[in-house]
Formats: structure tokens, C-alpha cells, sequence
């Protein structure tokens, strides 16, 4: 017994040995072994301290690392002898994986085995030599949110509200082992329910979005407000009272209950949504599944009355971001093109659409025309310029009545659009919103959907307040159009303005014509106008229009006219002279307008400008003249501009 004691106590010391002090020994073993066996005595000699001091090595090396290992085993504090369970928890918290690799998978050992338990002897110690293990394993992606990459194809709360509702109906479906969980609408105006999302593990589901109130189970839900449970169906009779399936299902068990709206202010207040569960047991469901559903229904209710203010921030700050847009597209150019682009361009921004058409009135015409037309579709529509039936389409109609209006089939109504003969093959949805102000209707604009019943009530206030917009501006063009036809002088250059030109033209041609007299016309635009509004801005290229407007009227006879024909464009009318002595005075303003020096915000530069001379012919009119000199103004432009042209 005591020699196997020792045989083991020797064993074990050798396993003890590391690699280096195993190494260490062989090599002091054999120089020993070689100083006895070698003959002479100084290699002799070598041989036996070297082995002396291999073996000395050993030993300090042995020494240390058993008095270190002693002197941190007394320093520990033993666990208290009677606490096993705190044992085990301080041993469970500082079990800490060390990397990545280790967090999937955790190890807890039982720390009773690494410590003296009363009881327990140090043979029963021996026998349980290595710790017991429990081992856990999970996926981390089964706590990681799948809808986070739906959110980024679609912004806004309406998918984030959607792809929660996904959510609480796969747990409702897990917790009620359903075959099938969907969540409808209720649209009381249309007598419609619309799904909203479902679960479902039916290959028959249906695929339509809307389905029409009847007599049905979710619909009487719906209607009554009160929630029904039906546990032995009929094969026969499902299909009539299960809506959402387009064949036969193998179900047994229908459970359905009401959404309300939170706070509303009703009496008996009416269910705006419906949860529908169904499950192929039969008598699966009862009072206390009633009572489950109630919470979710709770829970879908908050979720609704949260998403329901964001989406209606989300739309005012959309409407704010349009009005904004609007605002600086008439701040560059207030002009009817840019006023009817504009509100196109934001209704489609604003609501859903495929044709979106404006109709005003045109006063050289005068008939009722559509001035604009957006085309997603790109197939057969309206063109732009097309007269409109006043009386007979349903565009005639907005416009007299001054109403907007909705339509939600199109082949339920008995006009036409804009007129008889129109070619607009699709059949869907459309809304008319009339533009008008306090005094007038303007015309109207008409958006129109190829899916029908696409518009309510809040599409059509939505619009509105951009075409209140629109209607002002038609207002604001109207009032100044009327302001200018009595006005003679242009109020940024302080000449004559196009409407008292063209009357001034009018006089000294039948004057000429009269007296026989000569008449030349000279027409003078700046050169590379746009470069100008770009470097400069375009308020202060109205301070080079006052420029070369003050040269033109410091170089004119008291009784000759010039006006303002243009945006950039000065017309000048030379009384009894030749259409030669109009080109050597035109090349005079030329030299003037060229060498003048203009100064703003510290930066000096100057402008060039193309003139084109035109003189009257004999018994000629002013039409004529209009029509020469603005062919030979344009010959001077391609020319590269900063040239004189004569007709």
C-alpha cells in the first residue's frame, strides 16, 4: 500500500514537471552518466558540474513554483461553510465568456465541486474529479427585429404601423394555435371592410383588398360592435360566414372581435376595426380567449391613436413642405405657366394619381381650355389646349358650381370628363376642385385614379389648400394684368410699357401713313440675359434694365417713344427718320450701352446688347413692322450678339 502510495506520489510530481525542467533533468542525467564513463579527468570534471548545475536549476525552478501556488491558496477567503447557494450564484455571475464564440454558448459550472463541503470526505472529492456542465444554445437573430429592412423600402408611419400589426398578429396566432389572424377596416361611407395585414398558413386566402359589408361574421361584428364565437362550423356554410377565404377551408372555430377608437366621444361608440381569428379545431376557443383577444385589441387601439397623430403631422409637414415649394416657384417667375406647373406638380406629391389636369379659362379664346396635363401612364388622355364642355362635362360642372366634388366609379357616371368626344379609355376614381377666390372661379383641377373608390374626404381638404393657393395667385396675376392695362409707364425702367407702346405704335404708323412720312422701329435686347440673373441675382439685373433704359431715354428725340417690349427686350420708335440714320443711331446706344461701366456690391462690369433696325414701308402696317424687326433682332443674336442688323 505504501509503495503504491509512492509509485503515485512519484507519477504525479513527474506530470508536475514542465517541458523545460523534463528537458532540463535529461540533459543533467546524462552528462552525470558521461562524467563516470569518460576517461580523462578535466572533461571529467566539466561534465560532472555542469550536471551539478543543471540539476541545482531544477530544483530552485520546482521550489518557487510550489511555494507560490501555496502562498495563493492561503491568501483565498473560503466560501462560508454553510452557504452553498451563495457559492453557486457568485460562481454563476463571474462565469463571463471572453469572446464572441463564447456567447453563443455558455458554460455554468457547479463551483460545490471545487470547494469542501461539510459531510463530504476527500475520497468523494477524488471521485468527482471534473466539474459538472450545463450548456445553453440560441440564435441570436430570433431577438433581432425582421420588419427593420421593410421600413427602409417604404418611409413613414404608415409602414411602420403596418409591420407592427404583423407582429402582434403572428403572437396572437402562436398564442391561439389559429390557422388563420386578419385585421379589417371598417369604411361605414362605402360599407366597406379593408384588410389591413393577416397571418395565415391557407394557401386560399383571399387576394382583393375590400370586401363589401354583408351578412357575414366579421361583418356583423362590424355592425354591432359586439364579438362573436362560433365553435362547430358548418363545411357548407363557411363560405358565407367566413369572407375572407375564396374557397373552402377546413375550419371549425371562428372567434372575432371589435377595435374602438380611443376617447371617442359617441354614446355607444362604433367599432373601426375588426380582429378576426379562425382555427381547425373545433370548441377551441371560449370566454377566456374572448378576454385574451380584448387586450390585444387594447393594445392595437393604442398603436392606432399613436400612428394616427404621426401620420397627421406627416401630412402637414408634407403640406408645409409643398406650400413652401409653391411659394419659391412663383418668388423665380410669377407667370401662369409656372402657377399651373406648380400646383400640378404638388397635388401629385400630395394625393395618388395617373392624370392630372387644369382647366382655366382662356381670355384671347375665349372658351374654357385645359392649360395643363400630367400623364403617368402615358397612354390615351386629354391634350393640353382641348376646349371643355361647360355644360355637359363633369369639369363644366365643378367650374359653374363652384363645389368639389368626388366620383368613386367613373363608369357610374353619365358625362364625360371635359368634353363628348374625349379619348380617355380608363374607367376609375376621380375628385374636381374648383379654383376660385372671393370674386371668381379661375377653372378647376381634376385628378383621376384608374383604381376606383381611391379619394375620400381628407384627399379632397388636402388639395384644397394647395388650390386655395393657386387661387389666389390667378387672383393676384388677374389684378395685376388689369393694374398694368392702366398704367403707361413700366415701373422698373420708368418707360413706356408694352400695352402703351403697342397703342403709341399704332398712332405714328397711321400718322406716317397719312402725311407720308418715314418711320423706323428699333428693337434692342441684352445680351446673355441668363448668365447675368445667374452671377448677379435677378434684382440686380433690374438695376442693369434701369441702366440701359436711362441710355436709351437720355438719347431720344423728345417726340419719339420707347417702351419696354420684353422682360429684356426695349423697342424704340424713331419718328421721320430713315431705316439708315435708324442704324447709325442704334449703332450709337450699341457703343454707350457697351462702354458704360455698372457697379454693384462692389464688383464692376458691363453689358452688351443686339440691335435690330426695321423701317416702314409704304401704307405698311404695325403688324408688319412687329413681325421685320423682331426676324432681324434675331439675326443679330446668332450673329454672337453686340451687333447692329438692319431689315
Amino acid at each position: 500500500m505504501i509503495n503504491a502510495r509512492k509509485r503515485d506520489a512519484f507519477f504525479s510530481w513527474m506530470s508536475s514537471l514542465t517541458l523545460m525542467q523534463e528537458l532540463t533533468a535529461l540533459t543533467g542525467v546524462i552528462l552525470f552518466l558521461s562524467a563516470i564513463v569518460v576517461g580523462p579527468s578535466l572533461w571529467r570534471m566539466v561534465f560532472f558540474i555542469i550536471s551539478v548545475v543543471l540539476g541545482a536549476s531544477g530544483v530552485v525552478s520546482f521550489w518557487r513554483k510550489n511555494f507560490s501556488s501555496k502562498l495563493i491558496l492561503s491568501e483565498q477567503k473560503p466560501y462560508p461553510k454553510d452557504d452553498t447557494a451563495y457559492r453557486m450564484n457568485k460562481s454563476s455571475f463571474h462565469d463571463v465568456p471572453s469572446s464572441e464564440d463564447e456567447e453563443k454558448k455558455m458554460v455554468v459550472e457547479d463551483p460545490a465541486m471545487q470547494s469542501t463541503i461539510p459531510g463530504e470526505t476527500k475520497d468523494n472529492m477524488a471521485e468527482q474529479s471534473s466539474p459538472k456542465s450545463k450548456t445553453f444554445d440560441w440564435d441570436l437573430k430570433e431577438f433581432i427585429e425582421s420588419f427593420q429592412s421593410e421600413q427602409h423600402s417604404s418611409d413613414g408611419p404608415r409602414t411602420e404601423f403596418n409591420a407592427l400589426t404583423r407582429r402582434i398578429l403572428a403572437v396572437i396566432k402562436e398564442v391561439n394555435f389559429a390557422h388563420t389572424v386578419a385585421l379589417f377596416w371598417i369604411n361605414r361611407e362605402k360599407r366597406q371592410l379593408v384588410l389591413e395585414n393577416f397571418v395565415s398558413e391557407s394557401t386560399v386566402f383571399m387576394t382583393r383588398r375590400r370586401i363589401d359589408l354583408g351578412s357575414d361574421l366579421v361583418s356583423q361584428i362590424a355592425q354591432t360592435g359586439k364579438p362573436q364565437i362560433v365553435n362547430y362550423l358548418n363545411a357548407l356554410s363557411q363560405q358565407d360566414m367566413i369572407p375572407y377565404y375564396e374557397a373552402q377551408e377546413t375550419v371549425q372555430t371562428f372567434l372575432g372581435v371589435p377595435i374602438f377608437y380611443p376617447g371617442s366621444s359617441q354614446e355607444i361608440p362604433l367599432p373601426v376595426a375588426v380582429l378576426a381569428v379562425d382555427c381547425r379545431e373545433s370548441d377551441a376557443y371560449g370566454n377566456e380567449t374572448i378576454a385574451l383577444m380584448a387586450q390585444f385589441a387594447k393594445m392595437i387601439s393604442t398603436l392606432l391613436v399613436s400612428y394616427t397623430s404621426k401620420y397627421d403631422l406627416l401630412l402637414d409637414s408634407e403640406l408645409l413642405r409643398s406650400i413652401g415649394r409653391f411659394r419659391e416657384s412663383l418668388e423665380q417667375e410669377f407667370t401662369l405657366p409656372v402657377i399651373t406647373r406648380a400646383l400640378a406638380e404638388e397635388t401629385a406629391r400630395l394625393i395618388p394619381w395617373d392624370y392630372v389636369a387644369i382647366v382655366l379659362f382662356d381670355e384671347k379664346r375665349k372658351i374654357w381650355t385645359v392649360q395643363y396635363v400630367l400623364n403617368r401612364m402615358n397612354d390615351s388622355y386629354i391634350s393640353v389646349l382641348s376646349e371643355v364642355d361647360l355644360q355637359q362635362s363633369f369639369a363644366g360642372n365643378v367650374i359653374q358650381t363652384g363645389v368639389s366634388k368626388i366620383v368613386e366609379d367613373f363608369d357610374a357616371l353619365n358625362r364625360p370628363r371635359f368634353y363628348q368626344a374625349e379619348r380617355c379609355d380608363s374607367s376609375g376614381s376621380l375628385i374636381g376642385i374648383p379654383l376660385s377666390s372671393i370674386t371668381r372661379c379661375y377653372g378647376a383641377l381634376i385628378v383621376e385614379s384608374k383604381d376606383p373608390r381611391t379619394y375620400s374626404d381628407a384627399d379632397v381638404l388636402l388639395v384644397k389648400k394647395i388650390a386655395e393657393i393657386a387661387s389666389w395667385a390667378l387672383e393676384i396675376l388677374n389684378l395685376t394684368e388689369v393694374t398694368n392695362n392702366f398704367v403707361s409707364l413700366d415701373e422698373t425702367t420708368s418707360v413706356g410699357t408694352r400695352k402703351a407702346f403697342l397703342e403709341r405704335l399704332q398712332e405714328e404708323v397711321q400718322r406716317a401713313n397719312d402725311f407720308t412720312t418715314e418711320l423706323s422701329l428699333v428693337m434692342l435686347s441684352i445680351d446673355r440675359m441668363n448668365d447675368h440673373i445667374e452671377r448677379q441675382g435677378k434684382e440686380s439685373f433690374d438695376f442693369v434694365l434701369q441702366n440701359v433704359g436711362r441710355i436709351i431715354r437720355t438719347s431720344i428725340r423728345p417726340y419719339d417713344f420707347v417702351g419696354r417690349f420684353d422682360f429684356n427686350c426695349f423697342m424704340v420708335i424713331l419718328i421721320n427718320t430713315t431705316s439708315n440714320e435708324a442704324s447709325l443711331w442704334a449703332e450709337k446706344i450699341r457703343k454707350n450701352i457697351a462702354s458704360n461701366i455698372i457697379n454693384i456690391d462692389n464688383k464692376s462690369f458691363s453689358v452688351t446688347c443686339s440691335i435690330g433696325v426695321v423701317g416702314m414701308a409704304p401704307e405698311g402696317g404695325d403688324v408688319e413692322l412687329l413681325e421685320n424687326v423682331n426676324r432681324v433682332l434675331s439675326r443679330a443674336v446668332e450673329a454672337g450678339g453686340n451687333v447692329v442688323r438692319v431689315y
